[in-house]
This record gives C-alpha cells, sequence and structure tokens, in this order.
C-alpha cells in the first residue's frame, strides 16, 4: 500500500439546500413485518427497487417493492439440510447485483439466492491465502462488506486475543484469494471506546464505536461513528488518503468519559448513556443525482433534567471527499438504516408495528 497522507479537507461552497418531507407505509397484506431489529439485518437492491429484511428467528426474507411499497413476496430459508443457514448469529445482510443475498455471521458468511438455495459459505480462517500469510495472532473478521458484484470483499484484520485491537483492513479478491493488507491505526483508537460488563468468571459482553466501510467504483472509503475523518483507499494505484474534517454544528469526535470495565447493569448503563450522549457519525453515501457524498451525524444539543436533545445534521462532500457544507435538519427525526432511492433519503420508522419511512427529498440550489 502507497504512503498514507493526512489532509484536513474542506471547501465551503455557497450553495442552498432545503428539503421536504413526507412518511410512508408499506402495505404488508395479511403479513406481520419482523420489526422487532429496527431493520438492522435489513438491505436494499442495487438498482434501489427492493427491500431485503431477515428474521433471524424463524430465517424468513421479506421483501418489499419500494416502488409500490408493498411487500412482495417471502424467502423461506432452510435451517438445516444441504441448504440450511441455521445455527449462526447473523449481524448484518448485504444484497448483490446478482440478486444473492449475504448473510454475515459471526464465524460465517452464507450467500443464498433468491429462491433460497445456499450459493457458497465462506470461512476465511480456513483458507490459504495469496499475498499475505496470517499470522497466528490474527484472524479474518466477519464485519466486513462486498463490492456490488461480490467480486471483492473488505473487512479487519482481527486480533486474535479480543482485548487487543484490530491490526488494520484486508481486502480479498474473492477469485483468486489473494489479499490486501492495510496497516491503519482507526481501530486501535476505537478500542478505547468499548465497555466491558463482566460479573465474575461469567463471559463478558461488550459494545464499542463502528468502522464502516463502503466500495465506490475503484476505492473503499472507510470511516467510523467517533471521528470526523475518512480514510479512502484507491485500489486501482494502491494508495491511502487520510482526511480530517472540522465541523461546526457537532463536535469533531467522542471522548472518553466513562468507565470502560463495567460489573454491574448500574455501571453499564452509566458508561453506555455518557458513550451514546455524544457526537455519532453514520457512514459515508453517495447521492447519485447530484454527484455528490453525505454523511449524517446526530450531536448533543443540550440536556433537560435526565433526557439528552440531539440535532441532526447532514454534511455534503464532493466525489474527491473535500467537505462542502454541513446543515441541521430541523424538526427531523433520527436517521435509522438510511438510504437513498429516487434523489430521496428513506429512514425506517416503526408506526405501531407497522413498517413506515420518513423521505427527506432534498432541493440544491447552486450547487
Amino acid at each position: 500500500c502507497g504512503e498514507s497522507s493526512d489532509s484536513e479537507s474542506a471547501t465551503e461552497r455557497n450553495f442552498e439546500f432545503s428539503y421536504t418531507t413526507d412518511t410512508v407505509v408499506v402495505d404488508a397484506g395479511e403479513h406481520f413485518f419482523f420489526l422487532n431489529w429496527d431493520l438492522q439485518l435489513a438491505d436494499v437492491s442495487q438498482d434501489r427497487k427492493y427491500l431485503y429484511n431477515l428474521n433471524p428467528l424463524t430465517y424468513l426474507i421479506e421483501i418489499v417493492d419500494l416502488d409500490n411499497l408493498k411487500l412482495k413476496k417471502t424467502i423461506q430459508l432452510a435451517k438445516e439440510g444441504p441448504d440450511g443457514v441455521g445455527a449462526n448469529y447473523y449481524e448484518k445482510i448485504q444484497v448483490l447485483e446478482n440478486g444473492n443475498i449475504c448473510l454475515f455471521g459471526q464465524f460465517k458468511i452464507n450467500i443464498v439466492s433468491e429462491q433460497g438455495k445456499l450459493v457458497n459459505s465462506i470461512e476465511f480462517d480456513q483458507k490459504d491465502h495469496i499475498g499475505y500469510e496470517l499470522k497466528e495472532d490474527e484472524k479474518i473478521s466477519y464485519r466486513g462488506v462486498f463490492s456490488a458484484d461480490g467480486k471483492k470483499y473488505a473487512g479487519v484484520l482481527d486480533n486474535t486475543d479480543f482485548f487487543q485491537p484490530a491490526k488494520g483492513l484486508v481486502i480479498i479478491d474473492m477469485e483468486t484469494d489473494s489479499i490486501t493488507y492495510i496497516p491503519i491505526d482507526l481501530f486501535s483508537r476505537l478500542k478505547q471506546f468499548e465497555i466491558i460488563f463482566q460479573e465474575g468468571s461469567a463471559p463478558g459482553i461488550a459494545t464499542g464505536e463502528y468502522a464502516y466501510f463502503s466500495f465506490m467504483k475503484d476505492n473503499l472509503i472507510i470511516s467510523s461513528s467517533a471521528y470526523n475523518e475518512v480514510h479512502h483507499y484507491n485500489m486501482s494505484n494502491d494508495s491511502l488518503t487520510h482526511h480530517r474534517f472540522k465541523a461546526s454544528l457537532t463536535e469533531n469526535e467522542k471522548i472518553l468519559n466513562y468507565p470502560n470495565y463495567v460489573s454491574s447493569d448500574i455501571g453499564w448503563k452509566d458508561s453506555s448513556t455518557a458513550k451514546d450522549a455524544q457526537v455519532t457519525f453514520k457512514e459515508f453515501f453517495k447521492l447519485t443525482e447530484q454527484n455528490i457524498i453525505w454523511r449524517l451525524s446526530t450531536g448533543k444539543k443540550r440536556t433537560i433534567g435526565d433526557s439528552t436533545l440531539f440535532n441532526h445534521v447532514a454534511t455534503f462532500f464532493d466525489p474527491e471527499l473535500n467537505m462542502l457544507k454541513e446543515q441541521e435538519l430541523e424538526n427531523f427525526h433520527d436517521f435509522r438504516n438510511p438510504f437513498f432511492k429516487d434523489g430521496m433519503l428513506y429512514s425506517f420508522l416503526n408506526i405501531n408495528d407497522e413498517l413506515a419511512f420518513v423521505r427527506l427529498k432534498p432541493n440544491f440550489k447552486g450547487l
């Protein structure tokens, strides 16, 4: 990998941004959507026509027609047998451009077709890779992302010792099984925000901040929930650049103002509340119609009694990831699994156990 460079990126552009919103409800017919996990196990097809939502309790995939806002069909996956995908705790799903659905588990990625057939099961630790030899204390995590065509996988090179931070990034060519290793210190900086709950000798649980990976053509965009910055890896010339941004509407990073190790429910709640009351950045994603990149964030506005009020901010970047503008979104609810469709920003909303979306339609003048 080429040498990483740091820069502060800001190019204020004098354009006007306004928007209108509406709320739409999906017609489920006689079906009841699985909304218990707030669409955490959902993804949108590459053409933005369909939303896929996995019920991890029944292994049923619900497919929503986003053009007509109604349930299109369901796919029942097998739990056992030759097409079985059971005995896994799934953390996310991803829909590839060929319609295959990737189910990301803790120790395996299962890929199924739209007919519910098991296409592939990927277990990185059992592979002999080309270009990089895994050391004894290294493993490739399954908290990654595929390129739209499924030919590339970007993930974290983890340390087998849970208490140690991840070492960097890997990009795997799924056709040749070759690995590109990209050292990056983001994960060691994120590790400081982890909260570990443990009582006695019982197995502990942990929560922390998120790293985001997004393929944009020949580029891999790496960002996090804790820092106002982005790493940009250009796969065509093997170069890594690092951009830091300066926000005026939120803080620029989280700070550690809580205990990392707790042994009681109260301690867990207090640490989590202190962490969650700070700024949170979402991942970068592109609005094709305007050829600009968005990032949404929330920041602490003020505290009233025991409640924290947040402001919601949209920040805009050009294709080279120069920051163009930031603007608060007034009277807008929290961003939950946002995605763009037909130039509008969709954000999940649960209305009395019905699947709904708040749609934000942007308007730019002078862009």
